[in-house]
């Protein structure tokens, strides 16, 4: 049946490569006819050498390259602020409030998106937030909810004057929010995902910054990964984690009592632990460390 198509289009091409389809991929084209013989269209956001390789491999040799981004859009990020806070695992909630109030209390027209490393983390972070009580409402943005809610949820953060969204990387791509402020990543990420989190800010001639909040585990990959773009050393002081040490007690303290909210810490630890284990040479571990490091975390 394959052997028989026209046209074969991959869409998204360097996430797909992200998340391990390259051996699905080659596997799909082994059954189509020979490049030559079909029209074969390649899209993605960025370019590595991994798409390259799929690239020579699916396309014809006399490929057309179009670029509809452009250099200076490639380059947004070396106009924005960019700032990164180093934090013990223990502390990030704290530093993530501290950060937060400090740009709240900057900018009375704020706009915050803060990116985190999987969709369970950033539920359960959005609920804890959430119960805080101190910063409102906190929408909410990943694989787990329902379309027609994130959706909903978009709609409302690209038309509210000030408020603060959770995502995981499906808002980082495709997605043009009007008057964002502020872009704060918490934990690993890729190069490139860096730069595309960061370009959700400082869009249509707007100002903007961004921020990188890191475990110590995971700097030295960070630094390395992000070594020509100007980051800025900013310090969280322990006085300033202390000032939300109730309440964050308080809103932890729920988790016990909440049947629904202590289901989400319990998905949330199981996806923290399955991303470091996808990562335990960026920040230096095995296995036993990672175990020994989850327990404090």
């Amino acid at each position: 049946m394959l052997n028989s198509l026209k046209v074969l289009i991959l869409d998204e091409a360097d996430q797909l490569l992200e998340m391990g389809f390259k051996p699905e991929i080659d596997k799909i084209m082994s059954f189509m006819p020979p490049k030559e013989n079909r029209l074969t269209l390649l899209f993605s956001a960025t370019v590595p050498k991994a798409v390259q390789v799929i690239a020579k491999n699916a396309l014809r040799t006399n490929y057309t390259f179009v670029d509809t981004v452009g250099e200076e859009a490639d380059q947004t990020h070396s106009n924005v602020r960019q700032e990164i806070v180093v934090s013990t695992p223990e502390n990030t909630i704290g530093s993530l409030a501290t950060l937060l109030r400090r740009h709240m209390d900057h900018d009375q027209n704020y706009k915050v998106i803060v990116f985190f490393t999987t969709a369970r983390v950033t539920g359960f972070m959005a609920e804890i937030f959430t119960k805080m009580g101190v910063f409102g409402e906190v929408l909410e943005i990943h694989s787990r909810i329902s379309q027609s809610k994130r959706t909903k949820t978009s709609e409302k953060f690209k038309k509210s004057r000030s408020a603060i969204m959770f995502t995981s990387d499906v808002s980082a791509r495709g997605m043009d929010y009007p008057d964002v402020s502020f872009v704060l990543q918490v934990g690993l990420t890729e190069r490139e995902q860096y730069i595309h989190r960061l370009g959700r800010t400082a869009r249509a001639g707007k100002s903007g910054s961004g921020l990188l909040l890191l475990a110590p585990y995971e700097e030295r990959t960070m630094r390395k990964a992000l070594n020509d773009m100007n980051l800025l050393s900013l310090q969280v002081s322990a006085a300033d984690v202390a000032a939300f040490e109730g309440t964050i007690a308080n809103a932890l303290g729920m988790v016990e009592r909440d049947s629904e909210l202590k289901k989400s810490a319990q998905q949330a630890y199981g996806a923290w632990l399955g991303f470091y284990n996808g990562n335990l040479r960026k920040c230096g571990w095995d296995k036993r460390v990672l175990v020994e490091v989850s327990a404090d975390a």
